[in-house]
């Protein structure tokens, strides 16, 4: 992801964020949405696995065994994961990229989709770049928001989960189209069969794993959807991890928001002191935190009963 600040004029936009429908009751919305939060200890195994592997840059061997594992756990979920490759040109040659993605089918066609997604590849580097928090920590967290839903009740709108490759550029800086490879095969295939008009919702989880977890409030994102999950953490008694400071992120989000789907970037772009950990050495497992995880998750389980109550 890359990053560039907002006018004065977006700041203050912000601040009228519309009102999200809720519910007075969990039970009232389907599916995912009675979940409290997630099981962070499995949730920071799956960030420690995939650190294992070391750098996993698009079209590496590691990026490979990662993405076998990514199978496996969703297999073990009870998940038919689906491998979706395809090759593009980067600036330093042509390299495959696999996204890998999984469903869940609503009750309810009418209702549409809620989709959601995470990087899992690592930026190339000149040094060791084993990246615990990005982006390690939200394929993590979003391996067990999948599993949460999973195992819930069945709810009316159809989930589809998705590990992009390629969201990191291949060179120094995030320039052009050397960027989000997956995201953009991803939204441009469901674009090109008409399925995009089924999307109501992109949820995109990156680098929430940070000691000291304040969600960004991200000037690109759709405002409905930051009320709904920036509100809902102020009713968990977690206000003080979102409404950080509102930056221009640029990520995956942007690729379903160029075919017309509403999305949210939930991202702590505030790295270490200064965000100095990030597309640095320092981006390890001892700068990252379960507790962190665990925040995060009640966020977005609770952020989906708030989703799921605006969308019908």
């Amino acid at each position: 992801m890359s990053l560039s600040f907002p006018s004065g004029a977006v700041c203050s936009a912000l601040i009228l964020s519309l009102a999200c429908q809720t519910t007075s009751s969990c039970d009232k919305v389907g599916g995912s949405a009675r979940a409290t939060g997630v099981d962070a200890d499995r949730a920071w195994a799956h960030l420690e696995a995939q650190v294992a592997f070391g750098p996993r840059p698009s079209g590496s061997a590691e990026i490979e065994a990662c993405r076998k594992y990514l199978e496996a756990e969703l297999k073990a979920i009870g998940f038919t994961p689906q491998r979706q490759s395809f090759k593009d040109k980067t600036p330093v040659g042509e390299i495959e990229f696999t996204n890998l993605w999984a469903e869940i089918p609503g009750t309810d066609p009418k209702q549409g989709w809620i989709v959601m997604g995470s990087h899992y590849d690592t930026k190339r580097m000149p040094f060791r770049f084993v990246g615990a928090n990005d982006a390690a920590s939200s394929t993590a967290l979003l391996l067990e928001v999948a599993r949460e839903i999973h195992k819930g009740p069945r709810s009316p709108f159809t989930y589809r989960f998705v590990f992009f490759d390629g969201e990191e550029a291949t060179l120094p800086e995030w320039a052009g189209q050397d960027n989000t490879y997956g995201s953009r095969h991803h939204a441009a295939e469901l674009k090109r069969v008409g399925d995009h008009t089924l999307i109501r919702a992109f949820v995109l989880l990156d680098m929430v794993g940070d000691k000291d977890l304040r969600l960004t409030r991200d000037s690109y994102s759709d405002r409905r959807l930051i009320d709904c999950f920036f509100g809902a953490a102020r009713k968990l008694g977690l206000g003080a991890h979102v409404d950080g400071k509102a930056l221009e992120i640029r990520d995956d989000h942007l690729s379903f928001m160029a075919i017309g789907v509403p999305s949210i970037d939930l991202i702590d772009f505030e790295y270490g002191p200064h965000n100095s950990y990030w597309h640095t050495a320092d981006d390890v497992v001892a700068n990252c935190s379960k507790a962190s995880l665990a925040i995060a998750g009640q966020i977005v389980m609770g952020g989906l009963v708030e989703l799921e109550a605006l969308l019908r």
